[in-house]
């Protein structure tokens, strides 16, 4: 996928995610995640999982993430999030958070990182936090249901393959589904400082 397609959802600096004792061999020594689950620090603004801002997001320790979507991905979590916004304040006529800002002008991500590979993550309510498919252990079954593997990243190499593994996760019986969540493919990007 060529970067110039996708959309800028926001940034993070978060360090490098360790393989837990509880996850397959699959996951790599270390690798990179957007959840705050799995890297163990809270790397966002106040009450949001990332930032709207490249340069508020350096102020924090680890690789400089740039997160981006597809324009249908994008379109999709920026309605899903600005339902749960006029739900909560009763109308769309207030000022927006700058997540949805930053979604609806539709910025394309930085030019100047690397694309590492696309991760599956379901975003909470109003961005409040990130889960990772990692954090469900369901690369095993991935890797022997649909052949396929995380990169030496922890990422998938393709969003065709990231899109697959959303689809196999959002098809789980009930009692293997995931969280509650807006789960879609975000591709990461590391930026130079």
């Amino acid at each position: 996928m060529d970067t110039t397609e996708l959309i800028l959802a926001g940034y993070l600096a978060a360090p490098r995610a360790r393989h837990a004792d509880w996850q397959s061999d699959l996951v790599p020594e270390r690798f990179i995640s957007v959840s705050e689950c799995l890297t163990g620090v809270e790397h966002g603004p106040q009450f949001w999982a990332w930032h709207t801002d490249r340069e508020a997001a350096t102020r924090f320790h680890g690789a400089l993430l740039a997160i981006g979507l597809t324009g249908r991905d994008a379109t999709d979590l920026t309605d899903d999030l600005r339902r749960e916004f006029v739900h909560d304040v009763g109308t769309s006529n207030r000022n927006e958070p700058e997540y949805l800002d930053l979604l609806t002008r539709a910025t394309h991500v930085p030019h100047d990182g690397l694309l590492r590979g696309f991760e599956v993550i379901g975003i909470e309510w109003g961005l409040s936090n990130v889960h990772s498919w990692f954090c469900h252990s369901y690369e095993p079954d991935v890797a022997a249901e649909l052949a396929i593997q995380p990169n030496h990243w922890g990422l998938l190499d393709t969003y065709g393959e990231a899109s697959t593994v959303l689809d196999w996760i959002l098809d789980r019986p009930t009692d293997e589904a995931p969280e509650p969540a807006h789960w879609t493919v975000a591709a990461l990007i590391e930026c130079p400082r």
